[in-house]
């Protein structure tokens, strides 16, 4: 089946059948710090949260294990490369979030991965260290939280670029759907059809819905939508035409 054929041209106009989805408001504070027992202990649960993040898919998906091994074979390799010829502009963007605000360089956050495990995913921090002083939620337009310095690495997608390492280390893939904080993910697959089948598979520093203009605060129904497209319709070749438009996008600013 083509890609291009069975997912609408203009994403945000698509609606994930029969999905409601509850309006986002600023939520009380939860603790998304991990446990003394690490990631790899804290897999399907949360606390302080309307329910679980996770539950297995009864359903049988295109994800051959020679396929799934070569993908992530992909990731190792290409993250493993990108990370040491990126090294001196990752140091100079560090420099310029350390001098342009107080803080650490890194900003760590606690997503929602694969089968429901949770990880720490890294960025490059581009807001003030108080900016969810009321709670979690999420950055709006014209975000006021947001520092001189963060403002240029959001526009440009180069914050993410830590998250070579979670893809290097296994949490992470460079292609699938983008991993969400688990006080939403809670909330969304209570309200969202399908939208479990998110987590089969890596969450990826880019996406299928990424790449047709799905990116920041926009409809959770239309970005499920094409998520879960990906993960029903997983190639390599899908995921080459990913990394191909992510990098175009990139390097033309958008």
């Amino acid at each position: 089946m083509s890609p291009a054929a069975s997912v609408p041209r203009n994403p945000r106009r698509s609606k994930a059948e029969g999905a409601t989805v509850t309006p986002l408001h600023p939520e009380p504070p939860v603790d998304d710090t991990l446990g003394k027992e690490g990631p790899s202990k804290q897999v399907a649960q949360t606390e302080d949260m309307d329910g679980p993040v996770f539950e297995p898919v009864h359903e049988t998906l295109p994800h051959h294990p020679v396929q799934m091994a070569l993908k992530r074979c992909a990731d190792v390799g290409l993250s493993a490369l990108a990370l040491a010829g990126a090294s001196p502009a990752l140091g100079l963007m560090a420099l310029a979030v350390k001098l342009d605000s107080d803080g650490p360089v890194l900003y760590k956050q606690v997503r929602v991965g694969r089968n429901g495990q949770l990880f720490e995913i890294f960025k490059f921090r581009s807001m003030y260290t108080d900016a969810e002083r009321g709670g979690p939620r999420w950055a709006r337009s014209n975000d006021t939280r947001v520092t001189r310095v963060g403002g240029l690495l959001r526009r440009t997608s180069l914050d993410e670029l830590p998250q070579l390492w979670n893809i290097l280390v296994g949490d992470m893939s460079l292609v699938g759907p983008r991993p969400e904080r688990p006080v939403f993910v809670s909330r969304f697959r209570q309200n969202i059809k399908d939208y479990d089948l998110r987590h089969v598979i890596r969450p990826g520093l880019s996406g299928w819905a990424q790449v047709n203009g799905l990116r920041g605060n926009v409809s959770i129904e239309s970005r499920t939508e094409c998520d879960v497209f990906y993960v029903r319709n997983f190639s390599l070749l899908l995921d080459l035409r990913i990394l191909v438009r992510t990098f175009s996008a990139v390097v033309a600013g958008e």
